[in-house]
C-alpha cells in the first residue's frame, strides 16, 4: 500500500513538472490582456484590500521585499512540516532551488504578484500554522518517521504496526489534529499563492516596463506547491494508515482476550466439579449418620437397660459430627480464599481475617464478591 501511494505522488510530481515547462517556454504575448479577477487569494483572504493598491500600480520596494520574505517563509514552512511526513515524499533539493529563485525574483515580478497577495495576511496565517508544529516538536525529537508498532501489554498480545511513527520514531502516537490541520493550512496557502501566480503568468504586460520571463514567478511557486501537497498527503497517509493498523490490532486483541477467557472458564468448571464432589461426600456422611440412628432406635427396643449409656455416646458422636461439619465448612471457606489469592496479582493479596475466626456456619464466601459472581484473573472484586 505504501509503495502504491509513493508511486502515485511521484507520477503526480512528474506530470506537474512536465506540464509546467511548456507553459514557461511560450513566447510572451505582445499586447495587453485584461487582468482576471483574483480567485483563490480572495477565497482564502490573502488578497490585499483595494485601498492598499498604490495609484500608479507600483508598490514600494519595502512592500515587495516583505512579500519576498513571506514567500521564503512559505518554503521554510513546507520544510518544517516535512519532518512529520515520510522522507521519501520530500525533495529538499528542489525546495532549496525554489528558495534561490525566489531570492533572485526581480522586483517587477514581485510587484505583479503583490497585486494579488497581501504579505501581512500571508504572514499571519503562516505564523499560526508554524506555531502549531513548533509546539508539537517540543514534545518529540529524534529521527523522521520510520516503521514502528505499539508496545504489547502481555505475551502474545497483538500489536498495532503502522508504516509511520511519531517524530521520535519509537511509538505510534497519533499526530495531533491541530498539527494536521496546520499542514492543511500550509498546503492551502501554497495553493492560493500558486493560483495567484498563474494569473500573473498568463498576464504578460509590456506596459510600463513590465513583462519578461514569467517562469521566474511560476516555477518556484509550483515547486513549493508540489512539495506542500506531497508533505500534506504524506501526513494524512500516515494518519489513515495508523487508523487501519489500530483497527486490525483491536480485532486481533479481541480474539486474544476471548481465548484467555475460555481458559479461565475451563478452570472455573474444574473448581465447580471439585466443590460438587465435596458436597456429595458430605451427603454420604449424612446418610451414614441416619443409618446409625435407625440401628440405634432398633437396638433401643431390645436393650432398655443400656439406653442411658447409649444416649450419652450418641450425644458425644453428634458433637463430633457437628465439629467435623464446621471444620469442613471452614475448609471450604479457606479453599475459596486460596482461589481468590491465586487470582489476585502479587503484592495485592490479602487474607480475610474473618476466615481465621469463623466457626463454620458464619464463614464468609470471598468469591461471592467477584463482579457477577464470576471470578477471573485480576478481576476478584474489592479487596478487604
Amino acid at each position: 500500500m505504501r509503495n502504491k501511494f509513493l508511486t502515485t505522488i511521484t507520477v503526480a510530481v512528474c506530470l506537474a513538472a512536465g506540464a509546467a515547462q511548456p507553459l514557461r517556454a511560450q513566447e510572451p504575448r505582445r499586447f495587453p490582456r485584461p487582468a482576471p479577477a483574483p480567485r483563490s487569494g480572495t477565497r482564502f483572504a490573502l488578497a490585499p484590500d483595494p485601498a492598499q493598491q498604490p495609484p500608479g500600480g507600483q508598490h514600494p520596494l519595502q512592500a515587495l521585499e516583505d512579500l519576498r520574505s513571506e514567500l521564503l517563509s512559505l518554503a521554510d514552512s513546507v520544510q518544517q512540516f516535512a519532518g512529520l511526513a515520510p522522507a521519501e515524499l520530500f525533495d529538499a533539493d528542489s525546495l532549496q532551488q525554489a528558495r534561490v529563485q525566489i531570492q533572485q525574483m526581480p522586483a517587477q515580478s514581485l510587484n505583479t504578484l503583490r497585486k494579488a497577495i497581501d504579505p501581512a495576511k500571508l504572514h499571519d496565517r503562516l505564523l499560526r500554522a508554524r506555531a502549531a508544529v513548533a509546539e508539537y516538536s517540543k514534545a518529540v525529537s529524534g529521527p523522521k518517521m520510520i516503521a514502528g508498532s505499539m508496545p504489547s501489554f502481555s505475551p502474545g498480545f497483538p500489536n498495532a504496526s503502522g508504516l509511520c511513527t511519531s517524530a521520535n520514531g519509537t511509538d505510534v502516537n497519533r499526530i495531533p489534529n491541530a498539527v494536521v490541520i496546520a499542514a492543511d493550512v500550509v498546503f492551502f496557502i501554497a495553493d492560493v499563492v500558486r493560483e495567484s501566480a498563474q494569473d500573473t503568468c498568463k498576464e504578460i504586460l509590456v506596459v510600463a516596463g513590465e513583462g519578461g520571463n514569467t517562469s521566474l514567478v511560476c516555477i518556484p511557486l509550483d515547486i513549493i506547491w508540489i512539495a506542500a501537497k506531497a508533505v500534506d498527503e504524506g501526513i494524512h497517509f500516515c494518519d489513515d494508515d495508523l487508523t487501519g493498523a489500530v483497527v486490525d490490532a483491536n480485532y486481533a486483541r479481541l480474539n486474544h482476550i476471548h481465548d484467555d477467557l475460555a481458559n479461565v472458564q475451563t478452570g472455573v468448571n474444574t473448581v465447580t466439579t471439585d466443590v460438587s464432589n465435596v458436597s456429595t461426600q458430605v451427603s454420604n456422611v449424612g446418610v451414614q449418620i441416619s443409618n446409625v440412628d435407625t440401628h440405634i432406635s432398633a437396638v433401643d427396643a431390645h436393650i432398655t437397660t443400656l439406653i442411658a449409656g447409649l444416649s450419652a455416646q450418641l450425644t458425644t458422636l453428634q458433637a463430633s459430627v457437628d465439629l467435623a461439619n464446621q471444620r469442613l465448612l471452614k475448609t471450604i471457606a479457606g479453599e475459596q480464599q486460596i482461589m481468590k489469592l491465586e487470582l489476585t496479582p502479587e503484592g495485592q493479596r490479602i487474607l480475610l481475617n474473618l476466615i481465621l475466626a469463623c466457626t463454620g456456619s458464619n464463614c464468609p464466601n470471598v468469591l461471592a464478591m467477584c463482579p457477577g459472581g464470576v471470578c477471573s484473573w485480576n478481576n476478584v472484586g474489592p479487596l478487604p
